[in-house]
């Protein structure tokens, strides 16, 4: 029997604690472009996996001893997640918990934007 991602101890949806473990790095975030991720969302009694395209990851100026990068999805225009962390997997490299908030609408859909600081 496959785990449940999603407990809920007081009503509402919570992710895995074991997800939180695994780190998303900046050669992870790079292998992600151009590539779907799925992500978990908790509906009602079951998760319903939603796709994201990984439109571009960039670096950002940080301060020394820091690694900064993003991370920016595109979404189908028919659902709109909330800012919060979700769960998300990729074929290869597993399954990740990332804050992603959304950051614009287009017509063609949602972008959303993952942000990371790593100490190096």
């Amino acid at each position: 029997m496959e785990k449940d991602p999603f407990s809920s101890s007081t009503g509402a949806a919570a992710l895995d604690p074991d997800l939180f473990s695994r780190q998303l790095t900046w050669s992870d975030a790079l292998r992600f472009e151009k590539q779907d991720v799925h992500v978990l969302t908790p509906e009602a009694t079951s998760a319903q996996v939603l796709c994201l395209r990984v439109s571009r990851v960039t670096e950002s100026p940080a301060a020394p001893g820091t690694h900064q990068f993003a991370i920016v999805f595109h979404g189908p225009a028919d659902t709109l997640l909330g800012q919060g962390t979700y769960h998300l997997v990729h074929p290869e490299l597993g399954d990740f918990a990332v804050f992603i908030t959304p950051v614009g609408r287009t017509p063609a859909g949602v972008e959303y934007e993952a942000c990371f600081t790593h100490v190096v």
